[in-house]
Order: C-alpha cells, then structure tokens, then sequence
C-alpha cells in the first residue's frame, strides 16, 4: 500500500524535541567513548495543534484515526524536511458547536521502503 501524505498546517510555533540513540563506553582514566547506535540513531517528536471549524477538523481527524498509532504517513516537518512519521496522543477538544482544536504528537517512523 502506498503511503499517505499529511498535507495540514499546524498552527505557528511547533517545538521539536530530537533525541539520539549512542552508546557510551566509560574507561577508567576519565576517558568516555560515544558512538551512534543504529543505522537511524536521531528521533524526532512534534507535538502539534491544529484549531479551526469542525468542517476543516474532521478530515484531518478521519486521516489520524485511520492511520492510528501504528500506521505510517509522510510529513515534511517545519524544518522543510519530508519524513516518515507515525501519530500519537491524539486529543481532539470540542471548543464550541462550530470549532474545534487537535493535538498530536508525530514521532519518527522508520521503514525499509524508500520515501
């Protein structure tokens, strides 16, 4: 199956946390040595808000809800890089008949396909 694109702008102000995946060797002069672990040692999480009426909400919910948690999507991330992401903590809080706000957080997927 072909991977989906998310193609909605979250609001302004996304703040990224990377993480790194090494390991770390003490020896007993002081002397420490780090290296990568993995071919794919960076992670990244966004967590992101999107806020609009329920009409502009809905497909973007439809589209998190049918990927779950499990299923991944690409996404190019405020940073101008496309990647491949899963979703997470989805929240969605109705704010009135008219409008709504969704959370989410879209951590780093890895597959063996190319994008």
């Amino acid at each position: 199956m072909a991977l989906q694109t998310f193609t909605w702008s979250p609001l302004n102000g996304p703040q990224a946390d990377f993480s790194y995946n090494t390991r770390t060797t003490q020896y007993g002069d002081g002397y420490a040595q780090t290296v990568d672990d993995g071919i794919n040692p960076e992670s990244q999480s966004w967590p992101l808000t999107f806020t609009a009426t329920t009409v502009e909400i809905l497909p973007i919910v439809k589209f998190l809800r049918a990927h779950g948690q499990s299923k991944t999507f690409k996404w190019t991330n405020p940073l101008g890089e496309l990647g491949l992401y899963r979703a997470t903590d989805l929240k969605i809080t109705p704010l009135d008949f008219a409008r709504m706000t969704v959370t989410v957080t879209f951590v780093t997927a890895y597959r063996a396909e190319e994008i």
